[in-house]
């Protein structure tokens, strides 16, 4: 019966073939032939991998989402950003081809929360459905300016977008776990998912 010889054995032939001391002490053969093995059993998770994470994600997680709604001014997430303070949602609100209106969050002490046009509720949620809510509402240093005139944001939060116009706002709630990768802004009936990188 014929053996197959395996790795070490290739590599001690190598070793021998080009006039190389070769030390026979297991000591140093084992660590060398785990060294050149091990990087070739790992491998980089791929793109199409992470994206059946996150479908596998939201597919589960809808259970929890209120029904979506549409509303007047399309929202997009820009970017989410999570710390141990705090985690940062740039929202954008765009009009396309007629004007819209956009409500931004307004706090009401009478409410004791953040509302949006009297009655929508705004939050994050995470994989495990748990809510955080809304500390802080500010429009960004351009859209506050043009839109607003470098005033204050108005009493019942309403901005009048004119077509081909965006106005960006920082939504700020308390930090995600560490271990979120992925999730969801409730907007005012509207479910906005994310992913973290």
């Amino acid at each position: 019966m014929k053996r197959k010889h395996g790795f070490p054995h290739s590599l001690l032939s190598l070793l021998l073939s080009f006039g190389l001391p070769v030390p026979f002490s297991p000591y140093l053969l084992v660590p060398l032939a785990l060294s050149l093995c091990l990087p070739g059993c790992s491998r980089a998770i791929t793109e199409a991998e992470k994206r059946a994470a996150v479908d596998e994600f939201f597919t589960q997680a809808r259970s929890c989402w209120p029904n979506d709604v549409e509303s007047a001014a399309p929202l997009a997430v820009e970017s989410v950003v999570s710390d141990k303070n705090a985690t940062r949602v740039r929202l954008a609100a765009y009009a396309r081809d007629e004007a819209v209106d956009f409500y931004l969050p307004v706090y009401r002490m009478s409410a004791g929360r953040w509302l949006i046009n009297e009655k929508g509720r705004i939050y994050l949620l995470d994989e495990q459905c748990r809510e955080f809510k809304l500390n802080d509402a500010k429009p960004s240093p351009g859209s506050l300016s043009d839109f607003l005139g470098g005033e204050k944001i108005p009493p019942d939060g309403r901005i009048r977008l004119k077509p081909g116009q965006a106005f960006e706002a920082t939504l700020v709630f308390p930090p995600l776990p560490d271990r979120a990768r992925v999730g969801a802004l409730v907007y005012d009936g509207r479910v906005l998912p994310f992913a973290m990188d």
